[in-house]
């Protein structure tokens, strides 16, 4: 397994151990003593090491103070005849900054870049599933156990897949490996470079309808979440079941990695559990689960802000806020009510500035949480042209 190991600018590492190197190192620490006592505080540039860069990465903004969200949406959308069915996972904000929606047997896609909206297929069968590949290439699933692989530049069909038995209701990939299920309760995991016979997996743990799927950021870790209250870790180098986190009492299709603890996975129950469970995916232990009162329909971690939000269901379709930058301690910090129905789904663009929840009232609401990172990252999918023109 290749390791990335940085490499220091500091001139007193990795040097060779020879006399007047440590002559030289003695000399530095002589000079510079281990404990100074004096009035005088000295300064020290210290190399920073890798892991201080990841945590600098992801650090809240000095002078934080308690944010709040306006209340008022940004932007309202009809989605009509969006499905009002929970194990679906029909919208997905790409890191293209184009959002992807599922209406019936459509697909449509929304370029927050320049607000231009375009169907991008119609097929014969209802869209079950939405999922970003990448920036051009996206996963389609459908209540017929299809899947479709569209290139959203040519609007071409790549590929075809036929392995379900019954609709795919959820996705998520991996660098190649594409993992899909559904009501069939199979994980079939697909390499993407193959045309054909491309199933290098399959998972079966599962008794009832699959409704999430997340790879975690290394790609190492699948965690599966299913209506017969499971949520399973998978390992994807033995291509096998790792843990099973116990403690759920409703469907499992929220989940959510964490960005700045990466073996912490976030999971939400449903109807009948209401619960927001915190797992340490390396013992599948849970530390720590919160009551919300409501159905827990979809998870998304904010890094810039160190935050979560989640979704809800009944009883008050709310969108909530919780402060996560110490998350064993993570609490509620704000809620959004604009919905009249539950909502299901949740994304949030590239630049961490908006929101997007959809709800069965058949509507998308956009949330602005906070300025813009760089104007400058405002381009084009495929670059040379205007591909959402209404």
């Amino acid at each position: 397994m290749d390791r990335f190991i940085p490499k220091s600018k500091s001139k007193l590492l990795y040097q060779s151990h020879t006399q007047s190197n440590y002559n030289d190192l003695l000399y530095h620490i002589n000079e510079e003593k281990v404990l100074n006592f004096g009035n005088q505080k000295q300064q020290h540039n210290y190399p920073i090491s890798f892991l201080d860069q990841l945590h600098n990465q992801y650090r809240l903004p000095t002078q934080q103070t308690i944010r709040q969200i306006s209340q008022v949406p940004e932007k309202i959308l009809d989605a009509p005849d969006i499905a009002d069915d929970f194990y679906l996972n029909i919208l997905e904000w790409g890191n293209n900054n184009v959002l992807s929606v599922g209406l019936q047997n459509k697909v449509y896609l929304w370029n927050a870049s320049n607000q231009h909206i375009e169907q991008l297929l119609q097929a014969t069968s209802n869209v079950t599933a939405v999922h970003w590949i990448n920036d051009h290439i996206l996963g389609v699933g459908f209540d017929d156990a299809s899947i479709k692989i569209v290139d959203v530049c040519s609007q071409q069909t790549i590929t075809q897949l036929y392995y379900h038995n019954e609709r795919v209701s959820t996705m998520s990939s991996s660098f190649e490996l594409l993992s899909t299920s559904g009501r069939d309760n199979v994980i079939f995991n697909h390499d993407l470079r193959e045309k054909n016979n491309n199933i290098v997996g399959v998972f079966q743990k599962h008794t009832q309808e699959v409704c999430g799927l997340k790879w975690n950021q290394s790609g190492t870790t699948l965690s599966s979440g299913a209506n017969d209250n499971q949520l399973l870790l998978w390992d994807k180098r033995q291509m096998s079941l790792r843990l099973s986190c116990e403690g759920h009492c409703a469907a499992v299709k929220a989940m959510a990695w964490c960005p700045w603890f990466p073996n912490i996975l976030v999971s939400g129950g449903g109807s009948n559990d209401k619960n927001i469970k915190f797992w340490n995916s390396d013992t599948g232990l849970c530390f720590k689960s919160i009551d919300t009162g409501s159905q827990v329909c979809a998870l998304q971690f904010l890094p810039r802000y160190r935050e979560l939000i989640s979704s809800h269901g009944f009883s008050k379709f709310q969108i909530s806020i919780w402060n996560a930058e110490v998350i064993q301690q993570a609490k509620l910090i704000q809620e959004l009510q604009a919905h009249k129905s539950r909502v299901l789904h949740l994304g949030i663009s590239p630049d961490q500035s908006m929101l997007c929840s959809a709800a069965g009232d058949e509507t998308l609401i956009f949330w602005r949480l906070g300025t813009e990172q760089n104007n400058q990252d405002k381009q084009e999918m495929c670059s040379s042209k205007n591909l959402f023109l209404r």
